[in-house]
């Protein structure tokens, strides 16, 4: 597959890879460039695999396929820089959070972005485990606090 071939084969995937680094770190910028240091990251790891596989673009299922695949690792390049800029970037990150969605973006990074997989993406549990590289119990446990911590922020603010 030539480099042309894969930034068109993923480039559907832009949007979706957007709201993700968005939620690692809330700022339009950043997430514009998690997403493209993220790609340019998996490119550089995997490019052997990538580069030197013949791929049938005209397969649809194949197609899916792939997209699916490198979804996941382009993810988890993201999850790898973002974890670690989200600390750089934690005292700016707080002028950063959207104001409507307050409660989720004053959760953790890695929390938000395990929520944001498993109830935007759709992965299971053993996806998410496989991207975040955590083990299950953590990825269930992140999955737990974030939901208690945000039901329990809503229900503080529900009455006052």
């Amino acid at each position: 597959m030539k480099r042309k071939d894969f930034y068109q084969l993923v480039a559907p995937l832009s949007e979706k890879l957007y709201r993700h680094a968005y939620t690692l770190i809330p700022d339009d910028l950043q997430a514009e460039q998690l997403v493209v240091d993220g790609l340019n990251a998996y490119l550089l790891r995997e490019r052997k695999k990538i580069l030197l596989k013949e791929v049938n673009l005209e397969d649809k299922k194949e197609v899916t396929l792939l997209r699916r695949f490198h979804f996941k690792g382009i993810l988890r390049n993201m999850c790898d820089i973002g974890i670690r800029r989200s600390v750089h970037f934690l005292e700016q990150m707080k002028d950063m959070r959207p104001h409507e969605y307050h409660s989720f973006y004053s959760l953790d990074p890695k929390v938000r972005f395990t929520m944001s997989l498993r109830f935007d993406a759709k992965f299971t549990v053993e996806e998410i485990e496989d991207v975040i590289q955590l083990p299950r119990y953590e990825v269930i446990e992140k999955l737990h606090n974030g939901r208690f911590l945000l039901a329990t922020d809503l229900n503080h603010g529900s009455s006052l």
